[in-house]
């Protein structure tokens, strides 16, 4: 092998100087082990000239079989070496989503698969799951995204959300109408990445026509609008993945038993190349199996 090696050098070097430089031997010992490998084969595999030096038809024969032989083994050097390294995927959110609905669930997973280490990216912001942005991401739509495999984890249900206190300092709230009197929470930035339900659409969807009297509070990041309505600063949108639990706990409550239901839901997405790997397979069914029963 180690003649081999010093012969794929000088053959590709096409010099015993350079190839011994590389080897980090001497030009004398690069020279014997080539003049050894040819008589152990019976054949030249070098036409010595005095400033250079040629391949036989034997020599190129060789060379081409031993630079194939060694890519090979460098391929499967590799792959062993990255099966060996600890698997890594990064998953896409939203801050709202990953801060409420992934977080809390990460210890469980991790106590699941202790190999597999997890990078989220929280961002508001379109992720291509076609390009190296993210393995997987958490996605808002129909479930039709042309090259990914989607499953569904649950749907899009909006209600209003404030404080006991809140309530209780404001009795006047008993209808839908009545919000338009009332300090509104907004979330602004962001686009409709996860949809477009804001007041003016919940508002509409109750019937409810009018413009608010008071000026709202507007906010570009969700925890934040939340954080407020805990607060008792004023009256949010509550999405139930996030907040049903949060009326459970007492942290909100739910002033109208009215949500607006939309007809898309949120899906675990991942391309249909990542999907096949066994780290990405695991995450996607594992998040499918933690929000079973959500909707």
């Amino acid at each position: 092998m180690s003649q081999l090696h010093s012969f794929e050098a000088v053959a590709r070097r096409m010099s015993f100087t350079a190839a011994a430089d590389e080897l980090c031997l001497t030009q004398s010992a690069v020279s014997r082990q080539i003049r050894a490998l040819e008589e152990d084969l019976g054949r030249a595999l070098f036409l010595r000239k005095h400033r250079a030096i040629e391949l036989t038809q034997e020599g190129r024969d060789l060379f081409e079989a031993v630079t194939r032989g060694l890519d090979e083994i460098a391929l499967a050097v590799n792959g062993l070496r990255r099966a060996s390294d600890t698997p890594q995927i990064t998953v896409a959110t939203s801050v709202a989503f990953s801060y409420y609905c992934l977080m809390p669930r990460l210890e469980r997973f991790a106590d699941r698969y202790p190999e597999i280490d997890l990078r989220i990216l929280a961002t508001d912001q379109l992720v291509d799951l076609g390009k190296d942005d993210a393995d997987v991401a958490v996605l808002f739509g129909d479930g039709n995204w042309p090259g990914v495999e989607a499953r569904r984890l649950f749907g899009e249900r909006v209600y209003p959300v404030c404080s006991a206190g809140y309530l209780q300092n404001h009795p006047e709230l008993r209808r839908p109408s009545d919000l338009l009197d009332q300090t509104l929470l907004h979330l602004d930035g962001g686009g409709t990445i996860w949809g477009a339900v804001d007041w003016h659409a919940w508002l509409v969807q109750q019937g409810v026509t009018g413009q608010p009297v008071r000026r709202g509070i507007r906010l570009n990041s969700y925890p934040m609008v939340l954080q407020g309505a805990e607060a008792g600063r004023g009256v949010a949108l509550g999405w139930s993945y996030i907040t049903d639990a949060m009326l459970a706990s007492g942290q909100l409550v739910c002033l109208f038993d009215t949500p607006l239901v939309t007809s898309c839901s949120y899906y675990i997405g991942a391309s249909s190349a990542r999907a096949a790997d066994p780290a990405v397979a695991a995450f996607l069914q594992w998040m499918v199996e933690e929000c079973d029963g959500m909707e």
